[in-house]
């Protein structure tokens, strides 16, 4: 069936202007814009609501992704109800070694701190109370394009019964396994890394207010902030463990013997709410849009959780497709700005790429070492000692370093 009038605000014959396939940061940003220029659209998100509330994600975001989101009442959030960061500290042979990153930001705060999970919420109820439309419990199964608009095909999960939207234009922002990606046949290029991370929520208040990474002969571990009553950490762990293999003890003791310091006292302890594995894929696909079928968030790119730039570049997707999509279907009618979407945004994801991998080639010397460090690890040890000297006493080292991790 096609959309019905009512489902958006500017329709063209009865069906939406736009499909958009997942309710994560990218969709929503673009729908919330898109509602603002009175384009027609729908989204439909195979969770419900409270699916994707509850899911613990991301939570850093950038100052430049903060101001992209300004003129569109979408920072609200963050501002009134976020935290801000500005240092981090690295564990590394008994030391501590604490970096000011936020120093060299634009306004000496570094980034703020908003847990994904609810940032989506907030701005899916938002938008549902502003008459946009989102459609819970839809999977797409299937996408066809011809020269006049796009067929998308889905089914409800309450009864499993089909339904087809016709749309001029889709975009699939429904995460790293993206249907509409891969039933379009975007080209990918891709790498795995020959390690994985180990994330567990600990229902505990944040014990430090800086991110520590915890560079150990044993492997990577990290403490990272993400609500006043909740605190993520990693392991990096071999590739072949499960779930099982990790029980809340060997947990903790691991974490603990990763992130000692002399003189300090011990991790707090507390329930382990969520446990999942990070295998750590880097993957571009570009170009970023077919014919009427764009790409936004991380069914165009996925980065490692390293760097922490996942939800800045959904955010900066999003925002860059819908300047195309409302100069398309507005009063400008001219698509100059829509076929430039992948040209522009490309340079910046591959930036963010690259800053990723390096944060990743600091925090890890190869296969982590349970009798003690090979040879090569060793040499691998003391190049990032040195970046980490370099990162703390070379002025324009520490700007570029400070700039890029807050986003300034």
């Amino acid at each position: 069936m096609q959309i019905a009038a009512g489902w958006g605000e500017r329709m063209v014959n009865g069906a939406a202007l736009v499909c958009i396939v997942g309710a994560g940061p990218a969709g929503l940003v673009l729908a919330h814009i898109l509602h603002r220029s009175n384009i027609s659209f729908v989204i439909l998100e195979r969770e419900q609501l409270g699916e994707l509330r509850s899911r613990t994600k991301a939570g850093l975001i950038e100052q430049r992704a903060v101001a992209a989101l300004r003129p569109f009442g979408l920072a609200d959030t963050i501002i009134e109800r976020g935290g801000r960061n500005g240092t981090c500290e690295f564990r590394i042979d008994g030391e501590v070694i604490v970096c000011n990153y936020g120093a060299p930001s634009d306004d000496g705060q570094g980034h703020y701190i908003y847990p994904q999970q609810e940032l989506v919420g907030d701005w899916a109820d938002a938008l549902v109370a502003k008459g946009g439309q989102i459609r819970f419990g839809v999977r797409v199964v299937d996408i066809a394009q011809n020269e006049t608009d796009v067929e998308v095909r889905a089914v409800t999960a309450a009864n499993g019964e089909p339904f087809t939207i016709r749309a001029e234009a889709v975009v699939g922002s429904d995460g790293a396994g993206s249907l509409v990606a891969r039933a379009a046949g975007f080209k990918t290029f891709e790498i795995a890394h020959p390690f994985r991370w180990l994330a567990v929520i600990a229902a505990i208040a944040p014990p430090s207010p800086r991110t520590v990474y915890a560079l150990h002969p044993k492997g990577f571990a990290g403490q990272f902030r993400r609500s006043a009553t909740s605190t993520r950490y990693y392991l990096e762990v071999p590739v072949t463990d499960t779930v099982a293999d990790w029980p809340d003890e060997r947990v903790w003791a691991e974490l603990e013997e990763r992130m000692a310091i002399p003189g300090q006292p011990p991790l707090v302890r507390g329930d382990l709410i969520e446990r999942d594995f990070l295998d750590l894929r880097v993957r571009v696909r570009e170009p970023m849009q077919l014919g009427r079928i764009f790409l936004a968030g991380d069914a165009a790119h996925m980065v490692t959780p390293a760097g922490a730039k996942g939800m800045n570049m959904a955010i900066q997707d999003a925002v860059e497709l819908a300047a195309g999509l409302c100069e398309r279907y507005g009063d400008a009618a001219s698509g100059d700005r829509l076929k430039g979407y992948t040209a522009s945004r490309l340079p910046d994801i591959w930036r963010y790429q690259e800053f990723s991998n390096w944060v990743l080639s600091l925090l890890h010397t190869g296969p982590a070492a349970q009798g003690g460090m090979t040879e090569k690890q060793d040499f691998v040890h003391r190049l990032r000692r040195a970046r980490l000297d370099r990162m703390i006493n070379d002025p324009d080292y520490a700007r570029w370093f400070g700039r890029t991790y807050s986003g300034s």
